[in-house]
């Protein structure tokens, strides 16, 4: 079994402040009104701001999610691919980052008071058939994100793991 079969990947920038969850509904709504994800089909917006270090706000999307997610205490945008397409987990992981970083710049372009480190995320993998939560699949894990990181952002990254029991494979990156 191979962790580049796994179809779930996570991606998640941390922000730099933390702002009201509930400001980003009418944002999301114009995202989808005005299809600022062009090559995204953005559905809904669903309010979880009411869950302690819950899920905030998400844009539902077709083939992914975009979180203002306040999962853990720390607050951040999480981009979750739900969809496969082509290809293996490297280029799903290059996909998320890519849509991370943009849905980023574009939320912090309109002016609700988001700045998101581009220099700290942390990446899941939520496929325990694929993925399962152990040091064979982590290892491979690491060594995939320590070569997606340096080409997609620019730097070599130190990873943690992230062990919650239960939880799915997971890692946190700082440049």
């Amino acid at each position: 079994m191979s962790i580049s079969n796994a179809e779930r990947v996570q991606v998640k920038f941390f922000a730099s402040d933390t702002v009201d969850p509930t400001a980003l509904i009418p944002v999301f709504h114009r995202w989808i009104r005005d299809g600022v994800l062009k090559d995204e089909l953005a559905i809904d917006v669903a309010d979880y701001s009411h869950v302690h270090e819950g899920p905030g706000v998400v844009l539902i999307g077709h083939g992914g999610d975009y979180y203002y997610d306040l999962g853990e205490g720390k607050a951040g945008l999480l981009y979750s691919r739900k969809r496969a397409f082509e290809g293996d987990l490297e280029a799903r992981l290059r996909d998320a980052i890519r849509r991370a970083t943009k849905a980023c710049e574009q939320l912090e372009a309109e002016g609700v008071g988001l700045k998101f480190d581009r220099k700290r995320l942390s990446v899941r993998v939520p496929d325990r058939l694929h993925a399962p939560n152990d040091d064979a699949s982590y290892a491979a894990l690491e060594a995939l994100v320590g070569r997606v990181v340096k080409d997609e952002l620019g730097g070599d990254a130190k990873l943690t793991r992230e062990q919650r029991p239960g939880g799915p494979l997971s890692t946190h990156a700082t440049l």
